[in-house]
C-alpha cells in the first residue's frame, strides 16, 4: 500500500456560531474505520493536546480545496474521533477558507451530513490509521502539551488572544479528565488561563471554564478579559493586559502591569501564548524590559 497522503471524509457533526460572521466552533466526526485498496483499517485518535489536524475545506473566493491546519480544542480521551476546533474570520485581503467557514454553506453541509477531508497516516506496522498531527515533538513555536508524567508537576500561565484559546481548551479538558494530575504522590499542576476577546459575544466555553475553576480551585484559575465592550457589572478584566507605550527605548516600553496583576508569580510559571505575532513580540519585549525570566516560554502565532 502507498505510504503517501491519505485523506478521510469527516462528517460535520456540529456548527456553533459564537459571534455571527466572525467566530464559529466546528466539530468533525471521523469514521471508526476506513477501507483502502480493498482492506479495512481501524482509525485511531491519539492526538496530543495543543496539536492541530490537517483538513481540506473549500475557499470562498477560489472555490478550490485548501490545505489548512486547525488546532484541536477538545481531547482524544474525552471524544475520540470527534475533532473540535474554533475558527475565526481573519479579514485578511486574501482570506479564503476563513470566510467560507463563516458562511451559510457550512450550515447547509452540516444539515445534510456533508463532509470535510481530514488527513490520516498509516502506522508503520500497517495495522491501522491514525489522525495526522502537526508536530510530534515540543518546540518553542508550538504548544504541544508536555508528556504525561511531566506536566503534572508544572505551574503554567497561558495567554490567549481570541481564538488562541483553542489549544488551551484542549489543555484544560485533558487535565480535568486526569484530575489535573493530582495523586497520592503528586499535588498536581496549576494553570492560570487568561483569555482576551473584543466583546462578550466572543467569549468561548465561558461557562465551562468558570465551572472548571469552581470544581478545581486548587489547580485552575480563569481570567477572561474584554477589550472593546463589556456589560455593566462585568466582574473580570477590561482592556488590554499587554500594552505598548511610548518610551525612550527604540521599540517603545511595554506595560505588563495588567498581566502581572493577574499572575504576580509569573516568574515561577511556564509561560504559553497563542495569538498574533505582534502581541507575542510585545510580550517577549516586556519580559526583557521588566527583567522577568520564566522557566520556559513557548508560543504559537498566526
Amino acid at each position: 500500500m502507498s505510504r503517501g497522503e491519505i485523506f478521510v471524509p469527516a462528517v460535520i457533526e456540529n456548527v456553533a456560531t459564537i459571534d455571527p460572521g466572525e467566530v464559529r466552533a466546528v466539530s468533525l466526526r471521523l469514521p471508526d474505520s476506513v477501507e483502502i485498496g480493498g482492506r479495512t483499517y481501524p482509525l485511531r485518535d491519539q492526538m496530543r493536546p495543543g496539536n492541530a489536524f490537517l483538513a481540506k475545506p473549500p475557499g470562498a473566493r477560489t472555490g478550490k480545496l485548501r490545505r489548512r491546519m486547525y488546532t484541536r480544542s477538545n481531547c482524544a480521551k474525552q471524544a475520540p474521533l470527534s475533532l473540535e476546533t474554533i475558527i475565526n474570520h481573519t479579514h485578511a485581503p486574501k482570506a479564503d477558507t476563513s470566510v467560507w467557514w463563516q458562511s451559510d454553506e457550512v450550515e447547509a453541509l452540516h444539515k445534510n451530513d456533508g463532509t470535510i477531508d481530514v488527513r490520516a497516516v498509516l502506522h508503520p506496522d500497517d495495522t491501522h490509521l491514525a489522525v495526522f498531527e502537526n508536530t510530534a515533538a515540543m518546540g518553542p513555536r508550538n504548544l504541544r502539551l508536555e508528556p504525561d508524567g511531566e506536566w503534572e508537576a508544572m505551574r503554567l500561565a497561558c495567554v490567549a488572544l481570541s481564538t488562541g484559546i483553542t489549544p488551551f481548551l484542549a489543555y484544560v479538558r485533558y487535565m480535568r479528565a486526569r484530575g489535573f494530575g493530582r495523586s497520592d504522590t503528586s499535588a498536581g499542576c496549576h494553570l492560570v488561563l487568561i483569555v482576551s476577546v473584543r466583546n462578550p459575544r466572543q467569549l468561548m466555553a465561558h461557562e465551562e471554564l468558570v465551572e472548571t475553576q469552581r470544581a478545581f480551585p486548587a489547580h485552575f484559575r480563569f481570567h477572561p478579559v474584554l477589550t472593546r465592550e463589556w456589560p455593566d457589572g462585568w466582574p473580570h478584566g477590561r482592556g488590554r493586559i499587554i500594552r505598548s507605550m511610548d518610551g525612550p527605548e527604540p521599540a517603545g516600553r511595554v506595560d505588563l502591569g495588567g498581566l502581572l496583576e493577574v499572575v504576580p508569580d509569573l516568574s515561577t510559571r511556564h509561560l504559553r501564548f497563542c495569538g498574533n505575532a505582534e502581541a507575542r513580540n510585545q510580550l517577549q519585549q516586556g519580559l526583557e524590559q521588566h527583567n522577568l525570566v520564566v522557566p520556559s516560554f513557548r508560543a504559537e502565532v498566526w
